[in-house]
């Protein structure tokens, strides 16, 4: 190595330490551009744009949310359209999932639309995601309780439908009662959902790189009065 080249060497070296200094990383490994995190093709926070999922085998299945292990950071956004007289409210809550676990509970009362997104993500980093590209299906488990506990539930002919960070478009809508019959009995039911369903017509924009909000929309032109629980969200590829 020749002076010269040794003193540019030297010179790269300091530069990258000082960037990794300013990055609040001292010692390796670091962060890098394009890094993973996360279950599927989470982008890790300052990465570059997400990596393609690789290929997944047939009878795999990837939890996305669970709020005991994955998906920890997310957060949510409520509304209704007839306000003050309608509510509204989403949160995960101890001992309303699946067998007592951690859950999300979404409660809302009124007419007109009432509904709710819930981020995986918490919006950070910008670019993060999940990519659904290499799965057949996204599942979840839901149960519907209307006001009088054991009564057949209406929410309000809810539907399903995802967000992505890439290009902001939404996914189609999968109303539940499509794919699962009898939803609204008060009892937990696991629902599957094609994952080609939810780029048909106003999703054919949606990027399935970069899934990173769950969202369910309800409407109904008289009273209500419900809460709908979510568990488990996945990916599986059958």
């Amino acid at each position: 190595m020749t002076p010269n080249s040794y003193s540019l060497h030297v010179c790269a070296w300091l530069v990258a330490l000082a960037s990794s200094a300013m990055a609040g990383c001292l010692c390796p490994p670091c962060p890098v551009a394009g890094a993973v995190a996360g279950p599927g093709a989470a982008a890790a926070p300052g990465s570059g744009a997400n990596e393609p999922a690789a290929p997944v085998a047939s009878g795999t299945r990837t939890v996305i949310w669970d709020g005991d292990e994955a998906g920890t950071g997310a957060q949510s956004w409520e509304g209704c359209d007839q306000k003050p007289n309608c509510k509204v409210k989403v949160g995960v809550e101890p001992g309303v999932g699946m067998k007592g676990s951690i859950g999300l509970k979404f409660h809302g009362e009124g007419g007109g639309w009432i509904g709710m997104g819930w981020n995986i993500y918490g919006w950070y980093p910008e670019n993060a995601g999940f990519d659904l590209t290499p799965y057949s299906h996204l599942t979840f488990q839901i149960r519907v309780e209307g006001k009088t506990p054991g009564a057949p539930a209406d929410p309000g002919a809810p539907a399903v439908l995802l967000g992505c960070s890439a290009n902001k478009f939404d996914s189609a809508d999968a109303p539940i009662e499509k794919y699962m019959k009898g939803y609204g009995d008060g009892k937990w039911h696991k629902v599957a959902i094609p994952i080609p369903a939810l780029v048909k017509g106003k999703g054919a924009k949606f990027d399935l790189a970069s899934f990173w909000e769950f969202r369910i929309s309800t409407w109904s032109g008289s009273q209500r009065e419900f809460n709908i629980y979510v568990d488990d969200i996945a990916a599986e590829k059958r």
